[in-house]
């Protein structure tokens, strides 16, 4: 079976990748990636094909797409890396070309990467409706499907408290992409846990997270493989517990052995911002509506626990995945 990941360059794409190549299987697994991408990560791995397949260019979909018989993506550019990424472009457009050719081209499951959806607040982030605008498409497309929609990244979200301990040991970039409005706003605080004692949030800071660990996305995307019952099924997943930001700020604090101070910015700012910024960032305007959609909403999937026994996957809570950072070298 002939297994291609399009977006394989980005942090998930990569842990998909990474643990099928560790499998004794008969599986062939192919890396989908774009010519501007960084491959030498993928290329450490043992027993990975490369396809080019750009979202951009629906020409490389023929020969990306040839003789595969399951596509799992997992590509986006909520952070651009290129120039010319643009969500609507990219995200919405490319993927539902690519849905198109995957049917043209007999492939046997599709399986897509969303996010868990923000109710009342769809909307408003420009991620969201594009996540959405896919999800309908593929299931229109006659193709067997599987949707895993998951609520935020321990790896992407937690950098934003104001540390880089859920970097450590990361083999691609998470946080520190090619996008200079993300990339300048995490380096005026990316060290506020450790310097300032200062933690930082969105309001109040009480709204309950289901954080889950980019490890434990990608089990689900391989065990979505070869399970039976992830066909034409949309799956909810997040972390074992639905925690909010000042519960994640304990465990910090246990684990630095100090008290923090909360910096709060009010959720207002973070809208307006947004708003703003779509303007002339359209991409940062994103980031924004997205940040104050999380900060306002309770991100917590339906019967967690039985989706993980399900399908046999063991939940990373946040305190074991930050305590495993912390004993990593900074």
């Amino acid at each position: 079976m002939n297994i291609l990941i399009v977006g394989a360059t980005g942090q998930l794409g990569f842990t998909i990748v990474r643990k099928l190549s560790e499998q004794k299987t008969a599986h062939s697994i192919f890396a989908g990636h774009r010519r501007t991408s960084n491959t030498k990560p993928l290329e450490r791995l043992r027993n990975v094909n490369f396809r080019l397949v750009d979202l951009l260019d629906s020409k490389t979909f023929e020969t990306g797409l040839r003789d595969i018989d399951i596509i799992v993506t997992t590509a986006t550019t909520a952070t651009p890396s290129q120039k010319g990424d643009h969500l609507e472009k990219t995200d919405e457009n490319g993927t539902m070309k690519l849905i198109d050719a995957a049917r043209s081209a007999g492939i046997k499951h599709f399986i897509y990467v969303s996010a868990l959806p923000f109710p009342k607040l769809e909307n408003t982030v420009p991620l969201s409706r594009a996540k959405r605008r896919v999800e309908s498409h593929l299931k229109r497309s006659g193709l067997p499907y599987t949707i895993i929609q998951p609520t935020a990244f321990m790896e992407v979200y937690f950098p934003f408290f104001g540390t880089t301990v859920p970097l450590r040991g990361a083999e691609v970039n998470t946080v520190d992409r090619p996008f200079k409005f993300s990339n300048d706003f995490f380096a005026g605080i990316k060290n506020d846990i450790e310097q300032k004692e200062t933690f930082n949030v969105i309001g109040k800071g009480d709204r309950k997270n289901a954080f889950i660990s980019v490890e434990n996305v990608a089990d689900f995307c391989i065990a979505a493989i070869s399970n039976p019952k992830a066909i034409n099924r949309i799956i909810e997943i997040g972390g074992p517990e639905g925690l909010s930001p000042l519960d994640i700020k304990k465990i910090f604090e246990r684990l630095y052995g100090k008290p923090l101070k909360i910096k709060s910015t009010p959720p207002f700012v973070i809208r307006l911002m947004s708003k703003i910024l779509a303007l002339v960032n359209p991409a940062a305007g994103n980031i924004m509506a997205l940040n104050y959609a999380v900060a306002n909403n309770d991100a917590l999937p339906r019967d967690m626990k039985k989706t993980a026994e399900e399908f046999d996957i063991k939940l990373i809570h946040p305190e074991e995945f930050l305590s495993h950072k912390f004993a990593l070298p900074s």
